[in-house]
């Protein structure tokens, strides 16, 4: 018999057109000395679909700029605060003490020969420009991007340096600038706490500084910052944390007066709850096939932030990148593959992010590139084929449309009673809808990695209480949506040789519970895995909550 459970009921329930100025024109002959350049791809259709309207902070402007003749014009539509990219200052030239960001360690010599596989149309530039900065929130704006996600290395950086030009021209351009805080030498988590209270201190009066008031799992409605934490399961890219690290960092930020978003780096929804982030994202998944696309997100709990990364491409060869990371761009069809993947999995992302804007060094920038031009050293630059220099800035904003008019169905609440009295035991939802924002109400005290696990509920206990007939189990709502009332569910039970499964599942009617489904795996299978396939009416669970 299982330990006591009780009852749970369920929880309740148009564009600017993209002219070089005459300082940009400077640039580019300046940059392109030395290199020998072929015939270009023609220039697309500069018409894009606008961006939709931002849905946290209104989009503001600075005063007037005694120098906004020389930058680009404020056109369009606000770009939508639901749409970020990932933004790297990094960049430095020649005329500030040395190249950084382009040179890969003094192996290439900018202008002409630089450490990407592509080629910028703005040639290797400083980050600390204000023109650039100008030019890339002017093409931000373009492409219905309204957020900026900048990598920051920790306090006095040369990187944190460059955010007040960021958030000047974030006021200009109705970009909002949120940190990304990366895994610097040294940081812990109480540092993260202290990192964030000083970029309250300092930017925190910006327009520009990314809010939202939107409420999470751990805070309240009130405006707040939002910050990524990338390589969430590490510090410093090296030294793994365990469950449950952060969450005294992430309770303080949560505290503070000003409170905060924090979003992590890592696939794993259970992080949610014993770190207490406020919501997860991935940064990069360059073969969606490994992980069964965006299938991570099916465990995010309710009330978590779901913040899909999408990848345009990813080429890193001339830096010496593994060739297994390599993603072709398919002319594309890539980027239409990871969005289509991230939107596809029935659960609406409060933030889309993009890797990257100006990513160069591992090529998954969308950031305009020059066609047709080699290094004058035998190496001919990958371009972005038919979609022309500036394609993906069309191509972002055309997405960003689509992504503003899905209309996302309501979700039914389901409890679901797994038990088991094998070792362990795995349930997957196959075909007939999508579940997700699973809430855990009860588990045995034995059992072991009880919750879902991606896309899958999981269910294990160590192996001598398998073996002597012990039964664990776990309580938990899910939500499903995406229903066929003419269709059914179908599942699979996978277990261990032990014992068996039982699965259950409850609506609620009129205050009560009631079972509309009751499945047991018990028998053995040859092969490597032991699985059974169950079927349930979706018709039946819908007469029986109604």
């Amino acid at each position: 018999m299982p330990e006591a459970l009780g009852r749970h009921p369920l929880r309740s329930t148009t564009p600017w057109s993209r002219r070089l100025g005459p300082w940009l024109g400077a640039a580019l002959a300046i940059s392109l000395a030395g290199c020998q350049t072929a015939p270009g791809t023609p220039a697309p259709d500069t018409s894009t679909t606008p961006g939709p309207q931002p849905t946290d902070v209104a989009g503001t402007s600075g005063p007037p700029d005694p120098t906004a003749e020389a930058l680009p014009p404020v056109t369009g539509q606000q770009p939508s605060e639901r749409i970020g990219a990932f933004y790297y200052p990094w960049y430095r030239t020649a005329d500030e003490g040395g190249w950084d960001g382009w040179n890969s360690g003094e192996r290439f010599e900018p202008p002409g020969d630089i450490g990407s596989d592509y080629y910028p149309v703005l040639g290797p530039y400083s980050s600390s420009s204000r023109e650039v900065v100008a030019q890339h929130f002017a093409w931000l704006r373009e492409a219905g991007i309204g957020v900026a996600i900048s990598s920051w290395w920790g306090r006095g950086d040369y990187r944190d340096e460059v955010v007040p030009l960021l958030l000047e021209m974030g006021e200009r351009y109705g970009i909002r600038i949120a940190i990304h805080i990366e895994p610097y030498e040294g940081r812990t988590a109480e540092r993260v706490v202290e990192d964030v209270r000083y970029l309250y201190e300092r930017y925190g009066d910006s327009l520009a500084l990314y809010r939202t008031t939107a409420p999470t799992t751990w805070t309240g409605e009130g405006s707040k910052g939002v910050f990524f934490l990338w390589a969430a399961e590490s510090t410093n890219f090296t030294d793994v944390v365990e469950p449950g690290y952060w969450r005294e960092a992430m309770d303080a930020i949560h505290a503070m007066p000003e409170s905060g978003v924090v979003i992590a780096n890592t696939l794993l929804g259970s992080r949610v709850d014993s770190d207490h982030f406020d919501g997860l994202y991935n940064y990069a998944t360059q073969r969606l096939e490994d992980t069964r696309g965006f299938a991570w997100a099916a465990a995010i709990p309710p009330g978590a932030w779901y913040v899909p990364s999408v990848l345009p491409g990813f080429s890193a060869s001339r830096i010496g990148g593994d060739p297994s990371y390599r993603l072709d761009r398919l002319e594309g069809a890539t980027y239409d593959t990871q969005w289509e993947a991230a939107l596809g999995i029935g659960l609406e992302p409060q933030l889309v992010t993009i890797t990257s804007f100006n990513e160069w060094p591992e090529g998954s920038q969308i950031e305009p590139a020059v066609g047709g031009l080699d290094n004058g050293k035998g190496y001919d630059y990958l371009d972005y084929g038919s979609l022309g220099e500036d394609g993906y800035l069309g191509r972002t904003a055309d997405w960003a449309a689509r992504f503003a008019d899905v209309t996302w169905p309501e979700a039914v609440t389901v409890q679901l009673r797994l038990s088991t009295t094998s070792d362990g035991t795995f349930v997957r939802l196959l075909s007939g809808g999508y579940w997700m924002r699973p809430s855990i109400s009860d588990v045995s005290n034995r059992a072991i990695d009880a919750g879902f696990q991606f896309d899958r509920l999981a269910l294990s206990q160590p192996i001598p209480d398998a073996e002597a007939g012990r039964r664990v189990e776990v309580i938990l709502d899910v939500d499903l949506a995406y229903l066929d009332p003419a269709g059914r569910f179908e599942f699979e039970i996978d277990r261990g040789h032990y014992g068996s499964t039982r699965l259950e599942v409850f609506v609620e009617r009129g205050g009560e519970l009631v079972r509309v489904g009751d499945f047991t795996w018990a028998g053995i299978k040859p092969g490597p895995v032991n699985t059974k396939t169950f079927r349930l009416p979706v018709r039946d669970l819908i007469d029986a909550s109604s």
